[in-house]
Order: C-alpha cells, then structure tokens, then sequence
C-alpha cells in the first residue's frame, strides 16, 4: 500500500467508522436497555475509534503531526493555565511516534525505524532510571515522573528512534523547519513585547502574571522560565538560518532573515547569562564546521551586536535590568551550593545515588556553610550532569553519558548525503548550547530537550540504497551554502 492509497483508505474507512459509532451510541442511551449490556457498545465503540485513529495514522504525513506537538510544547506544563485539562503536547507526539510506527507496517514505500546499538543503551538507562525511581519512592511523584519523560528523557529518545523515518525527505525537514520558524517568531515577539512592550500584546495573559513561575521581570514566554525561553528561541533562529539553504521568494528570505534576528533578540531580553554564552559557544563551533559560515560569521556578529545596542539604546529601563543581571550574584550562590550538595551526596552513596528524583528530600542535610559565599538552597541541581551523578549514581550517570555521547557524535561518524550536512551544523550549535546551558540549569522543559535528540535523529539520517544516495548527490543544488559531503570535516 503506497501513502496515496493509505490516505484514500482512510477516507474511506471513515464512514463505517461514523456509522458504526453512531449506531453504537444510540444503543448506549436506549433506556430499556441494562446496565451490562450498555458496556459493551462503549468498549466497541472505542475500538473503531481506535481503527479510525490508525487509518489516521496511516494517512497523515509523521512529520506534521511530530511538528505541531513540538509547537505545541512550548506550553508543556502550563496547560492548566490555558484550561486544556491534559497536556496536549505530549498526546500529540506521542501519535506522531505510532504513525511512524504503523506506517512502517502498513505504507509499503515508508521508510523503516532502524535500531542501532545506541538506542539499546537509551532503553538500559530507561530502565534503570525507572528501577531507581521505584527504589527511592518517586514514581508516584509528579515531578519526578515528569523528568522521566522530558528530562532524562524517554521522550527525547523515542523521538531520536523515530527522527530518520519522519523526516526522511528534504520536504519533511522543511517542515520542521518552518514549524520551528514560526515558534520563534512567537517566541521572539512575545519576548519584545514583555520587555519593551506593549504588554496588551502578549498572548497568553498568564505570562504577565508575577506570581506564575520564575525570572519575572525577564523576557520568559509561555514557559515562566527566562532560560529555558532563551535556548528555545536560539534553536528556531538556527531552524530560520537553515531555511536560507533553501530556494524561496525573496520576500520570503527576507522574513526568514527578521525572524532569526527577532528570535536572538529575544534571547538577549531574557537577561540570561547561561543563555548568552550557550548560543555564542555553539555558533562559534558550527561555524567551525563550514568555511562559507565561517566567512560570514563576522558580519552575524556585528548586525548582533548593532541590533542589541539599538535595543539597550531606546529602553533606558531595559538597560538598567541588562546591567542589574549582568552582575548579580544571588544566582551564582544558588548554583554553588546546590552544586556543592549534590557533590556531596554523590560522595556518601557513588555507586547508584540516592534515587531518580530524590534531591528535594534528601538533599537538606548536605548544603554547608561555605567559607566564600553565603548559604541558600534550590529544590533542584542547577546542572544536569551533578544532579544525574547524585540520583543515579556513577552507573546511571556513565550510561547517560554514554547514551547521549553515542548519538550526539553519531552523525559524524559516518557519510551522509549533502541534504543532512546543514543538519550536522544546526545539531553542533543546539547540543553546545544545550550542553552549557545544562551545566548552570536543571533544564527540564519539553522543548529544549527534545531538540537536540531531534536534530541528532535527523541528521543521522534513514538507512538509504547506494543508488538513491548517489542520485541525491547529482541533483543536489551547486550554489548551496552548506559544504559538500566530500569536504565534510570540522576544522579549526
């Protein structure tokens, strides 16, 4: 079955389906009917629901139902406050992952989940993580079971397994791209808006709410979190930069263009200082990677900075709050000590931690006066690989490491068509600004880590005929900006 005849058969199969469910429900509400017998018709109903959920499946493309549930996450968390009683996003993403599945069954020209020795780490550190959390009482907890899913995170790493088979095609990325392109320039109106405003114009309201989350007073969008809503719109103005390597209208190019610099803008009204130096670090190494970037990198550099100037030039206030964070230090304690706490848990138990999620309680009796800085305390590690090495243990965290080594560096490791190579470039300035930020933040939100394993996934690439490799390679367009996979290699 090709995905034109799956299409068609869903459209089809949706008029039984209607008829059947309609059928079913008058059964349901005759009233002469008993209590046992009205079950049935449910259960039935819901199982041609569930064939008409996988005709769907069958039929819609993977990567818009795997794009619009990445949008969507940017709320992830905050649905309550939207009055959505679920989390929409991950019910999305979550159908988008079994189309790719059932259309690998179904659709005879789809392509295939490949399984490589990578995922079965993930899947061992999954399982670990998940052993650890039942050992120390937290799987019931809202908060650990949460960074089970987006943190750690089985999330990210289905969407890694999934990645090269939704978007095996230069026109499935594209859409991620655009979906991405569109989610900064929300992301960095809504920054402009809270910062130098109008305020009327920031959607939604409970952004502006002061007693909603944390970093008030910073640019922190919908998910109440400065940092997190910096690294997000770093990683749709690198999306918008790969859209250049694209033929467009001129118009268009020229939209691409205002949205990344909208987006890094916004990155600079978060006042984040991990954030700044996660994004410069990781468009410094992409460029690295392309002489033509490379060469272009200077002028990037001062329309940043002309930008930002002009920005701290017309908002005195802006200014003033540019220069209150640009030299606090409350932040820096706070790190220091949950860092040191963290330190010292991993000392009293190195092997296997004290439990996935356990920081919170049992991290209490070790913040120490410190002879340099004052004592506070956070409820979370403000980085990633401590708080890993204080739940997990040396095992969990050296399969982490393990696991996130293998796929971030995966994509280098081998030759792939001229269409992934800028893939390979947005990954190094996504995962290097990821990787920063993740040693000053706990980094739990939705979004900014399913990018990286996203971007890791796609750039690896589906498993391709020789010939259908080579083909890509003659019509691959010859004024590209990105470098040929001949001449693929970081350099210095």
């Amino acid at each position: 079955m090709t995905a034109r005849r799956a299409a068609r058969a869903a459209a089809w199969l949706s008029l039984p389906v209607a008829a059947v469910l309609a059928v079913l429900a008058a059964g349901a509400a005759a009233p002469h009917v008993g209590t046992s017998t009205k079950a049935f018709p449910l259960v039935a109903a819901g199982a041609a629901g569930g064939m008409a959920l996988i005709a769907a499946m069958a039929a819609v493309e993977p990567a818009w139902i795997l794009s619009v549930g990445l949008a969507l996450s940017i709320f992830s968390g905050n649905w309550s406050l939207l009055h959505v009683p679920g989390p929409l996003d991950r019910v999305v993403i979550i159908s988008g992952i079994l189309s790719v599945v059932v259309r690998s069954f179904v659709v005879a020209d789809a392509p295939r989940i490949q399984i490589r020795r990578v995922h079965w780490v993930l899947a061992l550190l999954v399982l670990y993580a998940v052993g650890s959390s039942a050992w120390a009482n937290t799987l019931s907890q809202h908060h650990a079971s949460f960074e089970l899913l987006d943190r750690l995170g089985i999330v990210p790493f289905l969407l890694y397994l999934v990645a090269p088979a939704a978007f095996a095609t230069d026109r499935q990325r594209t859409i991620l791209l655009g979906t991405l392109a569109v989610v900064g320039a929300y992301l960095g109106a809504t920054a402009f808006f809270e910062m130098i405003g109008p305020h009327s114009l920031v959607f939604p309201k409970f952004i502006l709410n002061p007693s909603l989350g944390i970093h008030d007073g910073r640019a922190r969008g919908p998910f109440l979190e400065a940092g997190a809503d910096g690294l997000a719109m770093f990683c749709c103005a690198v999306a918008a930069v790969m859209l250049l390597d694209r033929p467009r209208p001129p118009w268009v190019r020229r939209a691409v263009i205002a949205i990344a610099a909208l987006s890094l803008l916004g990155l600079v009204l978060t006042l984040t200082r991990q954030v700044w130096a996660g994004a410069a670090a990781g468009v410094i190494l992409a460029s690295l990677g392309s002489r033509q970037i490379r060469r272009r990198l200077p002028v990037a550099l001062v329309a940043g900075a002309v930008l930002i100037g002009g920005a701290l030039a017309v908002s005195p206030g802006l200014r003033a709050k540019f220069d209150t964070r640009a030299s606090a230090q409350k932040p820096v304690w706070d790190r220091l000590n949950s860092d040191s706490a963290a330190v010292r848990m991993a000392e009293s138990h190195p092997l296997l931690g004290y439990g996935w999620g356990s920081f919170p309680t049992a991290s209490p009796r070790f913040y120490h006066v410190a002879k340099t800085y004052p004592l506070s305390s956070v409820g979370e590690v403000h980085n990633v690989v401590l708080s890993n090495l204080a739940e997990l243990g040396v095992v969990g965290l050296g399969l982490w490491l393990l696991g996130l080594g293998a796929a971030m560096v995966a994509p280098f490791r081998r030759r792939g068509p001229p269409s992934l190579e800028p893939w390979r470039l947005g990954l190094i300035a996504i995962a290097v600004a990821w990787f920063v930020q993740a040693n000053f933040a706990p980094l739990a939100y939705a979004f900014d880590n399913y990018l990286p394993w996203l971007f890791a996934g796609i750039a690896l690439g589906a498993p391709r005929a020789a010939q259908a490799t080579r083909r890509e390679r003659e019509t691959a367009p010859s004024g590209s900006a990105w470098p040929r996979a001949e001449s693929w290699a970081p350099t210095a």
